[in-house]
């Protein structure tokens, strides 16, 4: 029996070839990176149009309001934009500022930001309407560097605009490079829900985002129902004003951008009003030095005027109940503040600008005749609900009525006078009224006193309650 000998693998065989490396097949390998960069491109594409990881939208006012303004804008004009932070936000009511001077007021402002956000909102409101007037609350021009290292209220701000092209252009000054694709893709912004808040997820999904009926938003963003505590007061007394007046200062970067809006303005012809919304008289220590950097750096404008309402002080207005409970270097003003503010910059601009009078105008009563403030400073239009005009457009001697309205409230009836502003007014008024009772007419005075929280630019607004059962027919006199 011959011997059989083990057979060497022959050269070429699997065995051998297994050893050897293959090349590399950069076409292929690019090839198939690209199709994963796409299925992930059209994988946030998809869920960004779904709205999957877009954070709770419920208190989004910043995505109203600009849904409201362009909405607004397409059939009216916006007479008067205001600018700024959280100031503003927080710090105006424009409905009232609305109602007060007979126009449409918008806050296109956004809170945590600075003057390079109010570039970039009036840049784009201005493509779709003309203001009259702009106003900038001065808490915006502050020493904040170029970029922020909290982006949220950026990109919230970014993504409410709708001008792809000027989003485009404004991109590289809003935002670092390394945070462009944030600012576009709320899945990429948000993409942490998939460790977070899968639950937000599963109620985005369930419930995708429909297109809301149109309401007018003007940007107002109330936040604080009372005022701040005698425990918080006790703590200036304490510890002294937490805002530290002379640390204040404005970089060469806010002004480069404080520079840009006015350009703006002045290339449209707009004139510009600064205004600065106060805080707690006890809250900042040595504001004359903030005052005055600030006015060092807005005097470059002097066709611009600045309503301070820090320095001089209103004592009898801005009292604890009219600001933030809190002991912070940043407050804000409660909503009783907030229409203390509204009233006074109102008298400012009646004062100061020309603005136009929208109060005959049906849209624009249609527009606001249900704001809680119109009923003090216009005349009751056709719809107002519950108001009814006794008296319009009465002269007795020097004084004139614009109107006397009765209400039926709880229990009586609550009247309401207005009267042309007047050096004999006094701080309450005798009104001589005819009324009916038990099927008698008689003539009475009833003492009527002013609302502290209304005070319209053109004429003083009285209040006084009679019995439910008594009929106003008229005014014979006043005293």
């Amino acid at each position: 029996m011959k011997n059989r000998q083990k057979k060497k693998p022959a050269a070429g065989k699997p065995q051998a070839r297994a050893a050897a490396k293959k090349p590399m097949r950069w076409t292929a390998f690019f090839v198939k990176l690209a199709v994963i960069f796409a299925a992930v491109v059209l994988v946030v594409i998809y869920t960004d149009h779904k709205g999957y990881f877009v954070a709770d939208p419920s208190n989004n006012h910043i995505d109203r309001k600009w849904k409201s303004f362009y909405t607004f804008t397409k059939t009216r004009n916006a007479d008067v934009i205001l600018l700024g932070n959280s100031h503003v936000v927080t710090g105006v009511e424009p409905y009232i500022l609305s109602d007060a001077l007979g126009c449409s007021c918008f806050i296109l402002a956004q809170s945590g930001v600075n003057i390079k956000d109010c570039w970039f909102q009036l840049s784009e409101a201005l493509e779709h309407t003309e203001p009259k007037l702009v106003i900038i609350e001065t808490f915006s021009i502050d020493g904040n560097e170029a970029f922020e290292e909290n982006i949220v209220p950026l990109t919230q701000s970014f993504e409410a605009h709708k001008d792809v092209a000027r989003k485009l252009l404004a991109m590289p000054a809003m935002f670092r490079a390394d945070s462009w694709v944030q600012a576009w893709s709320p899945t990429i912004r948000n993409h942490s829900f998939l460790l977070t808040d899968t639950a937000r997820i599963r109620f985005n999904r369930k419930n995708p985002a429909r297109p809301q009926p149109y309401k007018l938003d003007l940007g107002r963003f109330a936040r604080f129902t009372s005022g701040l505590t005698d425990s918080t007061i006790a703590l200036y007394d304490s510890l002294g004003a937490p805002s530290k007046g002379a640390a204040f200062h404005v970089s060469e970067y806010a002004e480069k951008y404080l520079k840009k809006v006015m350009s703006l303005c002045e290339e449209r012809n707009i004139p510009v009003l600064f205004l600065t919304v106060p805080m707690y008289y006890k809250h900042v220590d040595r504001y004359d030095a903030w005052q005055a950097t600030m006015g060092e750096a807005l005097q470059k404008y002097p066709n611009a005027a600045w309503l301070d309402l820090q320095q001089p002080y209103d004592t009898l207005l801005f009292t604890k109940e009219a600001f933030e409970n809190t002991y912070e270097s940043n407050q804000h003003l409660s909503n009783l503040g907030m229409t203390y503010v509204a009233y006074k910059l109102a008298a400012y601009v009646h004062e100061n600008y020309e603005l136009p009078d929208r109060s005959k105008e049906a849209a624009w009563i249609a527009d606001f005749k249900s704001t809680d403030h119109f009923v003090f400073n216009q005349n009751v239009a056709a719809g107002t609900k519950d108001w009814v005009a006794i008296v319009r457009d009465l002269a007795l001697g020097a004084l004139h009525i614009r109107e006397l309205l009765v209400k039926e409230v709880e229990g009586a009836n609550q009247l309401i006078i207005k009267i042309d502003n007047n050096p004999s007014l006094l701080s309450s008024i005798q009104v001589v009224l005819e009324l009916e009772h038990q099927n008698q007419r008689i003539t009475a005075p009833i003492e009527m006193f002013p609302f502290k929280e209304v005070f319209p630019p053109s004429h003083k607004v009285y209040t006084a309650n009679l019995r439910k059962d008594v009929k106003v027919l008229g005014v014979v006199s006043l005293k």
